[in-house]
């Protein structure tokens, strides 16, 4: 078999219309070669259930992973997006793969490591895959990368969380073919060629640090003062206008806090601001650990997606399938400069066949042997013959 990857996207109001659409666009893209793997992702305002059923049909046994993304998806052709919303698909050939689910109820670490032990059953090949793909809702991502990785040390992780337009809890995730509420899916990812990973930011540290009071995604103070009234004043942000549901969210798009995670940065997403100066997160806080303000430019954020595919691309002479993780707080920082990601990693790759997805956080590999779950970041996977 020959590993080749097809992408197709839809813009079509009616779901079934949609589903043929991408389906053909992506098969045409395997020049008659069978899909092992099916990635699909479509926001939250076209009809979900009806897309991954139909599109489930159509591909028969071929296993479906994805979630809904947030307001469009990246294709070769730039960023799609649409008021009736959009859907996209890439298949890949000449690979082996499986995918299974587990619904995370009170233990996401349990249900993470199931649905990992489950995939490589389906996958039918025997002893740990090249790479795992990861869609978990935001909240569980933590302890179901820490669980996995725990289970199969030394397994990278490409991952993503499922995403809406408007954060209000209507993401959902895909398996096979079926809309998962509240569950946490898995592909184990076989491959006879190349395997590419990277996983980073494109932030700057600032000299700016502080040692962090927490409990999980709840940062209570910087250098034991509260971590609001510290933020304002490391940013020059009027902290009023920091306080209440989200608003900080958009406010720390270009000055995130990050921990240090050896010689790099995992970005953590500042989201609501509270009256008592304490503030919620995207991602956990360790009590006591250092927290470093960072910095980009809009320039610096396009780039940088060139940057990390380049990355999870070396060493790859043949490149036929690029999947990217993009994080839905550097969207909205972008604006409608967004489709520019696309160009960046076209620089960085050239017209290799492109899916992303715009997620609520991300998992990748930021130093080696250590996956990790973090925001405002970018991961990625570079698939090659």
């Amino acid at each position: 078999m020959t590993v080749r990857a097809g992408v197709g996207w839809s813009l079509a109001k009616d779901a079934q219309a949609a589903a043929d659409e991408i389906v053909k666009m992506a098969m045409d893209g395997l020049k008659g070669e069978p899909p092992g793997l099916a990635l699909l992702f479509a926001t939250v305002d076209m009809d979900l259930p009806v897309l991954v059923r139909q599109v489930a049909r159509r591909l028969r046994r071929v296993p479906i992973f994805g979630s809904s993304s947030f307001t469009g998806i990246l294709t070769p052709a730039g960023f799609q997006s649409g008021p009736e919303g959009v859907a996209g698909l890439m298949l890949i050939s000449g690979i082996w793969a499986g995918v299974s689910h587990c619904f995370l109820g009170k233990n996401p670490a349990r249900a993470g490591a199931l649905a990992a032990s489950l995939a490589i059953r389906k996958a039918m090949q025997g002893g740990p895959p090249n790479l795992f793909l990861v869609t978990s809702p935001p909240g569980s991502e933590e302890a179901v990368v820490a669980s996995i990785s725990r289970k199969y040390p030394g397994v990278p992780i490409v991952g993503g969380s499922p995403a809406d337009n408007t954060i209000e809890g209507k993401w959902q995730v895909f398996a096979d073919g079926q809309v998962l509420p509240q569950s946490v899916v898995v592909a184990a990812l076989y491959a006879p060629g190349q395997v590419g990973f990277a996983f980073g930011s494109g932030y700057r540290p600032t000299r700016v640090r502080a040692r962090a009071g927490a409990a999980g995604r709840l940062l209570k103070t910087l250098d034991g003062h509260p971590a609001l009234d510290v933020y304002a004043d490391w940013t020059g942000k009027d902290r009023a206008a920091l306080i209440g549901d989200w608003k900080l969210l958009g406010e720390c798009l270009l000055a995130p806090l990050a921990t240090p995670v050896q010689d790099a940065y995992l970005i953590k997403h500042l989201a609501v601001g509270n009256e008592d100066g304490t503030i919620g997160a995207f991602a956990e806080f360790a009590d006591g650990e250092d927290v470093v303000l960072m910095e980009a430019t809009t320039d610096e954020i396009i780039s940088a997606a060139g940057d990390v595919v380049r990355r999870a691309a070396e060493g790859i002479q043949d490149i036929r399938a690029v999947f990217l993780v993009h994080c839905a707080g550097r969207r909205v920082a972008l604006g409608d400069r967004i489709g520019e990601v696309v160009g960046a990693v076209q620089s960085a790759v050239g017209d290799a066949p492109l899916l992303g997805f715009c997620s609520f956080g991300e998992q990748g590999v930021l130093v080696p042997g250590v996956n990790l779950h973090g925001n405002l970041m970018l991961s990625a996977l570079v698939v090659g013959a």
